[in-house]
């Protein structure tokens, strides 16, 4: 009596999985679904239509609470190779496209002066180009920090001793 009850036990919970599966494989068919027209949809339209529709009224630009656009929020699908676009918008940390994410070339030691270019390390890049801020008389400590004429940039301070 045990082993049948034990059974039945184990064949009801297999078939509650089973049905909990098949119900959110359904519910994320349906999301899919939606997504693909979008991006059909959107390959579609020429570069001006696409431009139109990026663009918001001066003022109406909104940013979530992490400083993220809810425009990029709600159009999850827009990604920067495709549509360099979004990357020039004040929310995004620059206005350059490198591997699917916005970035600013000046800046970005993993992306200095050009995609895919990595600073070395305790470099740091200044105008796109990889600099030493720890000797470097023209960004010594940080960028565009120059030291007088002269001087000499060690430790990341000029005139250092």
């Amino acid at each position: 009596m045990a082993m049948k009850l034990l059974k039945l036990l184990f064949i009801l919970s297999i078939t509650t999985s089973i049905v909990s599966a098949a119900s959110s494989a359904n519910e994320n068919n349906e999301d899919n679904s939606i997504l693909g027209a979008a991006w059909s949809a959107d390959e579609n339209k020429e570069d001006s239509a696409v431009e139109s529709h990026l663009a918001l009224p001066e003022g109406e630009e909104t940013t979530s609470s992490n400083g993220t656009s809810d425009f990029m929020l709600q159009n999850k699908y827009l990604i920067c190779d495709k549509f360099p676009q979004i990357c020039r918008r004040k929310s995004t940390p620059g206005p350059d496209c490198c591997q699917k994410k916005c970035v600013n070339l000046t800046k970005d030691p993993n992306n200095c002066g050009e995609c895919r270019r990595k600073c070395r390390h305790n470099y740091i890049c200044c105008s796109g180009h990889c600099v030493n801020p720890y000797v470097d008389p023209l960004n010594c400590g940080s960028c565009g920090k120059k030291c007088k004429n002269w001087e000499a940039c060690l430790y990341g301070m000029c005139s250092y001793a």
